[in-house]
């Protein structure tokens, strides 16, 4: 062998020499590429793969790497066009003038799942709108890209909200700030929600917190709508899950009605209100648990769930009070709630609950509101262990309540008096009528049972003296109206009131009747001042909105009561005539019909022009023979017999 020829050793010594700086010259030449690669090339795949993704335009006016085992991403001018049928010309749904983002390409190549370690917006802005016609322009979930997302860092960034339905038009400023705790999300709104201003502060979070389990996810938020105001405070285990939940949702306002732009669920008017409670989430449902606050006097309790799949919410609602004042529920049937000397009532309150009581009209005419009614389907228990108020002789109510598609039924409804009670059920049906789009007409069916009342009860309520006996009875309405008073004005049906075990009544409610002349004289003489009622009818028919009696009669141990009565439901009068008749010979009394007349609100009592003749003959008589003045008032009486024993048979 040649001294010049190299050696088999030498030969592959060089060789991995030549293999070695190749290689490196390539990894150089590659890197050096990667380096100064100019990535905008890729700009309109990233372009067309985002747009296809998100199914709207995207735009990028460019884009820089820096690879590595982490690599960077900026992209600059980043623009998500809002989707086809949204008007031209508006501003795009996102715009954001610098993003930036790392992630792992090899951990994504292993894996095929792309995890992004840290997103960095600047000054982004996002446009949130919905049409008229319930079209949105944001992205559903499940519509953009399957990634996992760790740190978010926000700056000075900006949302628009605009909901036309909801009439909501609201600004926001969303930034990511940097407490010793760690990194928070602090988000503040001002705007206009249902025609009301709104004001709201947030704090939450980082968002990387939203994926991350094993920490709870802070929440903290004040939100004010007109006079309406929230709190939300608390943590979420697991936010995207909706699970874990241990919040405290509390709400305070004037009226509980003005809720519903802000949960959906339609609640009728009310005094001022203070409720709280516990807010969790169970398998997308929402709940509302360990309920307790104030409804004008009423304390409130309880719980409900909401059930936000489907054409609308459904809320189950299982609500007591210990004690309820009748006159905070005014606004189930369309009256005015609560009272002058409720506290915290708004001025206007206070100025419709005066115009309410200087009205002639008693019933309620507000009219129902079907698109409240059909805001969400309703099932309500409720129930009041103890009435309260002067005027009312209940002790406690008891009722159910469904709300199915705008349809009402009261099913059942019971009201303890005393040792007796009423018993019914009250049903509402929407009625679509012709030209009347959206008519809020009811067709209204009542349905009440009265067993065993005690008519002291009643005359003590009404502050009319006193008595005993029990009462029974059924009272029967239908009618067509948009409102309580209208449904009443075109009613039909009856009612029916007896005494059938009898009892006693205060005697001055027949002096009164039977206008006894020297009454004085005659209770101190010992006169007992009540009398026993052997029996009781009352027995109306109810047509077109006119009651009409055919049956009013009253027989006690010394009297007979009847008469006769016509009330206008829609007028809101009353015409009733009653007399008094001594069953056995009587003198010094003046028997003869006394009338009551008059509006619900302003009735008028006075004798019949009967009584004023025989008045004027006594004192006629006086003045020409005096012994003779007492012949007016004699009466021989009617007897014991009485065909009013015969017809009080208990109602059905």
């Amino acid at each position: 062998m040649s001294q010049s020829e190299p050696t088999a050793p030498a030969v592959r010594r060089s060789g991995f020499v030549y293999l070695g700086w190749s290689l490196g010259l390539l990894a150089i030449a590659v890197a050096a590429v990667v380096w100064l690669w100019d990535w905008n090339w890729f700009r309109p795949v990233v372009e067309a793969k985002a747009s296809a993704a998100l199914g709207r335009a995207v735009s990028i006016e460019r884009i820089s790497v820096a690879p590595g085992r982490v690599t960077g991403i900026t992209a600059y001018g980043v623009k998500v066009a809002n989707p086809s049928g949204f008007t031209a010309g508006g501003p795009d749904f996102i715009t954001i003038p610098r993003l930036g983002f790392t992630f792992e390409p090899a951990a994504w190549w292993r894996s095929g799942q792309l995890t992004v370690n840290t997103i960095d917006a600047d000054q982004p802005t996002i446009d949130i709108e919905q049409t008229s016609d319930g079209r949105g322009n944001w992205i559903a979930p499940g519509d953009a890209f399957d990634l996992r997302i760790g740190e978010v860092a926000i700056r000075n960034g900006a949302a628009h909200v605009h909901v036309v339905r909801e009439e909501s038009d609201v600004t926001m400023s969303i930034v990511t700030s940097h407490t010793s705790a760690g990194d928070v999300l602090v988000i503040d709104g001002k705007g206009t929600h249902a025609r009301q201003p709104i004001t709201f502060h947030a704090v939450g979070g980082a968002l990387l917190s939203l994926r991350d389990t094993t920490k709870p996810y802070p929440i903290d938020l004040e939100l004010a709508n007109g006079d309406t105001h929230a709190t939300l405070k608390g943590h979420i285990q697991d936010p995207l899950a909706l699970t874990g939940a241990n919040l405290n949702l509390a709400f305070s306002g004037p009226d509980m009605a003005l809720l519903l732009p802000l949960t959906g669920i339609a609640t009728p008017s009310t005094p001022p209100y203070r409720i709280s409670g516990r807010l969790d989430f169970d398998k997308g449902n929402v709940k509302f648990s360990q309920i307790a606050g104030r409804v004008g006097g009423t304390d409130l309790n309880g719980e409900l769930d909401v059930d936000p799949h489907g054409g609308r919410p459904i809320v189950n609602a299982n609500l007591f009070s210990h004690q309820v004042d009748l006159a905070d529920l005014g606004g189930f049937i369309g009256a005015t709630p609560g009272r002058t000397t409720t506290p915290g009532e708004t001025p206007k309150q206070v100025a419709d609950m005066r115009r309410a009581e200087a009205s002639p009209k008693l019933l309620p005419t507000a009219p129902v509101s079907m698109p409240k009614l059909l805001a969400a389907d309703v099932h309500l228990t409720y129930r009041g262990e103890k009435i309260v108020g002067e005027s009312l002789p209940f002790d406690s109510i008891e009722a159910k309540m469904d709300i199915e598609n705008g349809h009402i039924l009261i099913d059942p409804l019971h009201v303890d008096i005393g040792d007796g009670s009423l018993n019914g059920t009250i049903e509402l049906t929407p009625v679509a009528q012709a030209g009347a789009q959206g008519s809020s007409a009811m067709d209204t069916d009542v349905d009440v049972t009265a067993k065993n009342i005690d008519i002291s009860r009643l005359l003590s309520s009404a502050k009319l003296g006193s008595g005993q006996g029990p009462i029974d009875g059924t009272a029967k309405i239908k009618g067509r109206g948009t409102s309580f008073a209208t449904v009443l004005a075109h009613g039909d049906g009856g009612f029916r009131a007896v005494m059938p075990k009898g009892g006693d009544v205060n005697a001055l409610l027949v002096d009164l009747m039977g206008l006894e002349l020297g009454s004085a004289f005659f209770a101190a003489i010992g006169v007992p001042d009540k009398e026993a009622i052997t029996c009781a009818v009352a027995d109306f028919a109810l047509k077109s909105g006119i009651f009409a009696s055919r049956e009013l009669e009253v027989s006690t141990t010394d009297h007979l009561i009847s008469g006769g009565a016509r009330i206008d439901l829609a007028h809101e009068r009353l015409e009733m005539t009653l007399r008094t008749d001594p069953k056995h010979f009587t003198i010094g009394k003046l028997a003869t019909p006394i009338l009551i007349s008059g509006s619900f609100k302003d009735l008028h009592y006075a004798p019949a022009p009967e009584l004023t003749a025989r008045a004027g003959a006594a004192v006629a008589l006086a003045v020409l023979f005096p012994p003779a003045a007492i012949l007016p008032t004699i009466q021989f009486g009617v007897g014991d017999a009485s065909p009013c024993a015969e017809r009080t048979p208990a109602p059905r």
